[in-house]
């Protein structure tokens, strides 16, 4: 009796055990499911391409081999759009087909249904550019649904002209190769189309003012030209994917002394001016403002090109540069960028420097001697006048001399010309010369013309060309009795040998 107490007892005991043990390995699964496994960490690691790569597909882990460049300063905004997903899979859709219905609906911008929770944007971490970080993100909403998250970019550098495809994660993630091991640190990449920075906006001269401008002087190549001188800009700038959500879209030309833009020559392709642009004058230069209109939005990650022309003018300085820096302006208030043109074309003109001196005592510097810039020929024929200003500034040239305008040393004996091209750009044997139409007071004109160069740096001190005059010889001023001395000399002499040639005659016929 006693044994087969024990044994009740014993096998009562087991039967009390056995709920709690079941009870304990149920706590275990919940734990690992709803505890363990209750939030998710979704980090994006943005990647810009030259062109976007289909071959390249996440796999929800580090891909250290994704490829692109890693690119700081997009903002990604994260939506929950879960009660939208399990409607469409309540109305029969697949898992596959709602998440690509939700992908098409933020192809612009998140859908109405989708619900904020937080926003992100791209920075260096750990030594990687383009991570987004998306922390402690809910796995399950309250009613114990697992939960679908949407991800859109929603700025972007200017240089990005296509942004990502919107990214849709339906919760639970597993691990590669598991069923039963949820992701909680899920590894995205995002893929963008960009330009280089410096392709943003671009500048160079046209085609055919290149062809015109462009000069091999030694060992250099230049763009020369002369005062008055039009020549024609392209500007081409690429537009960002989301323009139409920018308030500020403009670009600003500023030139230097020396460069006047005709801001009634500047045009858009493609666009019509009043209606989709307004261009007003700047200084010298001008400022494009683009309008938000369809035209314009249609533009977007594509390039818009910009021409117009300008002209050297008196304000240039020969060997210094001439140019205009045109700068992009994108944006919404504090997150509007400018960006300037890498490539900006300089200009030069040229000109020379003259020192009118004595032959003989080079200290002597002449005055008020004039002169005419002309162009010779290979066989020393003038072929151009030059009319400048008082300054020897060009204005032009002329073939007839009657329009040759003078230019006149000073006290210093300095005489300049301004606003040249190059030698290396006159047609072949032509060449600069100075041609001296009035000698300083005493002094005898120049016969022959003073040729000289003009190239990058002929118009530095350094370089400055002697023009030398010869004095005209001395007489005795009028009214001066010196002069008598040797005139009654030269009549004592006359007479002398006059008489000696009487007498001589004389003396043969006796």
């Amino acid at each position: 009796m006693k044994k087969s107490s024990r044994f009740y007892h014993l096998i009562a005991s087991i039967l009390l055990v056995v709920p709690l043990l079941f009870q304990g390995l149920t706590g275990v699964q919940i734990v690992k499911a709803d505890t363990v496994a209750s939030t998710v960490n979704v980090t994006l690691h943005k990647r810009a391409f030259d062109k976007i790569p289909a071959s390249k597909q996440n796999t929800e882990d580090v891909m250290s081999d994704f490829g692109g460049e890693g690119l700081n300063g997009v903002t990604f905004a994260a939506y929950d759009v879960t009660d939208h997903f399990l409607s469409l899979r309540n109305n029969g859709q697949s898992a596959e087909d709602a998440v690509a219905a939700i992908q098409k609906d933020a192809a612009d911008q998140a859908p109405s249904y989708a619900t904020k929770t937080n926003e992100e944007k791209t920075a260096t971490k750990d030594g990687e550019d383009g991570i987004a970080a998306f922390a402690n993100l809910p796995l399950k909403d309250s009613k114990g649904n697992y939960k679908t998250y949407l991800f859109v970019e929603t700025n972007s550098p200017t240089s990005v002209t296509q942004k990502a495809a919107p990214i849709v994660l339906n919760m639970p993630i597993f691990k590669t190769g598991s069923t039963t091991d949820i992701n909680t640190n899920v590894q995205v990449y995002p893929k963008n189309e960009k330009v280089d920075d410096n392709q943003v906006i671009t500048k160079d001269l046209d085609d055919a003012s290149k062809k015109k401008l462009t000069v091999t002087d030694g060992q250099n190549t230049y763009n020369n030209a002369q005062y008055g001188d039009k020549f024609g800009y392209d500007i081409t700038v690429t537009v960002p994917w989301n323009i139409k959500d920018k308030d500020t879209f403009n670009v600003v030309d500023t030139p230097t002394n020396g460069l006047k833009v005709d801001v009634d020559s500047l045009k858009v392709t493609g666009l019509t001016k009043g209606t989709d642009y307004m261009v007003t004058a700047a200084g010298n230069g001008y400022k494009l403002e683009f309008k938000q209109t369809a035209a314009v939005q249609s533009f977007a990650g594509k390039e818009i090109k910009v021409h117009y022309e300008a002209t050297l003018t008196k304000d240039a300085v020969p060997d210094k540069v001439s140019d205009n820096e045109a700068e992009l302006t994108i944006g919404n208030g504090p997150d509007t960028t400018t960006t300037p043109a890498e490539k900006t074309p300089k200009i030069y003109t040229g000109g020379a420097k003259f020192v009118k001196e004595d032959q003989d005592k080079a200290s002597d510097k002449l005055a008020n001697a004039e002169f005419n810039l002309v162009k010779l020929d290979k066989d020393g024929n003038t072929v151009a006048y030059a009319q400048m200003d008082a300054n020897g500034k060009l204005l032009g040239w002329s073939d007839k001399a009657a329009d040759a305008t003078t230019v006149k040393s000073d006290a210093t004996g300095l005489f300049q010309v301004q606003g040249l091209e190059y030698s290396a750009k006159l047609n072949a044997g032509e060449s600069y010369a100075m041609v001296e139409t009035k000698a300083p007071e005493g002094y005898a004109k120049l016969i022959s013309p003073v040729k000289f160069s003009v190239s990058n740096g002929s118009y530095a001190d350094a370089q400055k060309v002697t023009v030398k005059n010869i004095h005209k010889g001395i007489l005795p001023s009028t009214g001066g009795h010196g002069i008598y001395l040797y005139l009654l000399a030269g009549v004592l002499i006359v007479s002398v040998a006059a008489a000696g040639f009487y007498f001589s005659r004389r003396r043969e016929e006796v």
